[in-house]
């Protein structure tokens, strides 16, 4: 089956954390400023090939905010009660963006907490190789590998 949506991870796959911690607040909203420079041309261009766009994370609800005015759908662990690497985090990924799991990739940083579960839900899993846990956890045999979003939509296509 061919896919119908892309959910990204949030912290360290979408948003570049170091910045973020580096303001002393921990609890301050991320904003867009916040986002890798790969970020916005990955969602344009996912969309422009017809895909919908999610993302969903480990994450306050207050971070959700700012990511309504670039993807389709936005979910946050706080928001809905469950966190990663739980199978029903995944279930709301997909309920989410209104798919069958076959049908959506999940793109994040962490092995553990992102690819892993992502592929027991049914899920296609993309792992982006930045920030400290992606050089911690090997990628898994047979997922796709990228070390930016800039190759995210060839990878898929």
């Amino acid at each position: 089956m061919a896919l119908s949506a892309v959910v990204f991870d949030v912290g360290e796959t979408l948003v570049d954390e170091t910045r973020h911690a580096r303001t002393g607040d921990p609890d301050r909203p991320f904003a867009t400023a916040d986002l890798h420079a790969d970020a916005l041309p990955c969602i344009a261009e996912l969309r422009r090939r017809g895909l919908r766009v999610g993302a969903a994370g480990n994450m306050h609800a207050i971070h959700e905010t700012f990511l309504f005015e670039h993807v389709d759908a936005v979910g946050s662990s706080e928001r809905w009660g469950v966190r990663k690497p739980a199978p029903a985090f995944f279930e709301h990924v997909v309920q989410l963006v209104g798919a069958a799991p076959d049908e959506v990739a999940y793109v994040g940083d962490r092995v553990d907490n992102d690819i892993v579960p992502a592929l027991a839900a049914g899920l296609v899993a993309v792992h982006v190789r930045r920030g400290s846990w992606a050089h911690l956890q090997p990628t898994p045999d047979g997922v796709a590998a990228i070390d930016s979003l800039d190759e995210l939509p060839d990878v898929l296509a």
